[in-house]
């Protein structure tokens, strides 16, 4: 590992060196630069970290509400409230529930941006079922096909912190 870091630092200074040599201009970095294009790429990012930071609040929040709903329909029922699961509403986001006698959504809309986060839990043949997903505008009806249930066409199923970690037991 450390010859590997003196390869990668020689190799660096040495492209700095021909550079010198040849007179070729370096620009500073990125955020040292002025000027409408570079203002432009900085809100881009901005724009980019902010949607990434909500879509990791939401997805965390989602995946707490399919787990506390499937745990609360097996004590009894599917509830619409988030206080009852022991959740908030994350940070810059409206949360709507919608309850139907054997399903329940939760929907995550930003109050910035125009992607929607929704998720819900449903029961079949008496087992609950739940999936949490990313799109925009209104959600159609959601699919339960071989045992699963799936997002809605045009929307993207979001990875659950849950079902990350059951598949990498060691």
């Amino acid at each position: 590992m450390p010859m590997a870091l003196r390869c990668s630092v020689l190799a660096l200074l040495s492209l700095l060196g021909v550079a010198g040599l040849a007179q070729w201009r370096l620009l500073p970095p990125l955020a040292m630069r002025t000027g409408a294009s570079t203002d432009r790429v900085l809100a881009d990012l901005a724009a980019q970290e902010a949607l990434q930071d909500g879509r990791a609040r939401a997805t965390e929040a989602l995946g707490q509400f399919v787990g506390g709903q499937i745990t609360r329909y097996f004590w009894g029922s599917f509830t619409g409230y988030l206080d009852v699961l022991g959740l908030e509403t994350p940070e810059g986001m409206e949360a709507r529930i919608r309850e139907a006698p054997d399903q329940v959504q939760l929907m995550l809309i930003p109050r910035g941006g125009d992607e929607r986060y929704v998720a819900q839990v449903q029961a079949e043949d008496n087992v609950p079922r739940g999936v949490a997903c990313s799109g925009r505008g209104e959600p159609a009806a959601f699919r339960y096909e071989r045992d699963a249930l799936h997002c809605p066409p045009g929307w993207t199923a979001l990875e659950l912190p849950a079902r990350r970690g059951a598949g990498q037991r060691s």
